[in-house]
């Protein structure tokens, strides 16, 4: 009992926290942004020794000798200070209206992805956290995609019900992933209607299969592979990357060609193959925004 009352008290605290910073972001002109992203992603940098532990064996991982010591420091440095920027930003977007935020986006190869789209005909989005990933899921939404993604809210219940009323009061809607079951009947309803169903695949995935990626062995969710056979979807994949200022570029794949054979648990191990080539290809595009570098990806 004083366990949870201790878990409670905390999440009111970080919440309180996390709403002043949040809003006082907001209250900013933005063209401070950028500068004060850069120092808070070095005090960040400074404050979390375990934090960039994680990210260097994962680097480590991914790059072994290929990347020096130094050059790895660097890159743990940018990727804070890029995290933090995304943050920003994200407080910037809430401020915008429709128009003005797909302003700041230049889309490639999107209308191939909206035709299936608009048609009512189920499609899967492959996606990662690479770039600002919620700017990309805002984006897609603001261009009249039937689209909506599975995640998983933050633990703090106070601030995933902030974030959670922050994104509907701009017409962004997802699935909670916290009861699992409940997502995939969410998700299994979406489809069979005809829409988008976005999922960011790059985290480990206790079950699932086995793919390569940077050369090692992952386990990965089969989630777009099992979606796409099962209600006959098109398969696009989906990244976003930061140009300059607030400036980015939604790169749009595919439709991809899935194997279907009579064997499905390994057309279903082909797929995710195809997929995560994909997403390194991204990550290595732009590695200091990939936002998995925070997480153990590799074990």
């Amino acid at each position: 009992m004083r366990r949870k009352k201790t878990e409670a008290i905390a999440d009111i605290l970080g919440y309180i926290v996390f709403f002043a910073i949040f809003n006082s972001i907001k209250i900013l002109p933005c063209s401070v942004y950028p500068l004060m992203a850069k120092i808070k992603g070095r005090i960040f940098y400074t404050l979390f020794p375990s934090l960039k532990r994680k990210i260097k064996k994962n680097m480590d991982a991914a790059y072994g000798d290929q990347m020096s010591y130094n050059q790895k420091a660097a890159l743990i440095k940018k990727i804070f200070e890029k995290q933090v920027f995304f943050f920003f930003e994200w407080a910037l977007w809430t401020k915008l209206t429709q128009k003005k935020a797909l302003g700041l986006i230049e889309f490639k190869n999107l209308e191939p992805l909206k035709k299936v789209s608009l048609s009512k005909k189920p499609v899967v989005l492959v996606s990662a956290h690479t770039g600002n990933f919620a700017l990309m899921i805002a984006a897609l939404i603001y261009e009249g995609l039937p689209f909506t993604w599975i995640a998983r809210d933050a633990n703090n219940q106070y601030l995933a019900r902030f974030m959670d009323r922050t994104r509907r009061k701009k017409g962004i809607y997802g699935i909670n992933k916290e009861n699992l079951s409940q997502a995939i009947s969410s998700a299994s309803d979406w489809l069979r209607k005809g829409n988008t169903l976005c999922l960011l695949i790059d985290q480990h995935s206790g079950k699932g299969t086995t793919v390569k990626f940077f050369g090692k062995k992952v386990q990965a969710p089969t989630g777009p592979a099992v979606f796409a056979r099962k209600y006959d979807a098109q398969v696009f994949g989906v990244f976003i990357r930061h140009k300059k200022g607030f400036r980015h570029t939604i790169f749009v794949e595919g439709p991809y060609e899935l194997a279907k054979t009579d064997n499905t648990e390994s057309d279903y191990q082909k797929n995710i193959q195809l997929f995560y080539e994909r997403i390194e290809h991204h990550v290595k595009e732009s590695p200091e925004e990939w936002f998995t570098w925070l997480h153990r990806r590799f074990r």
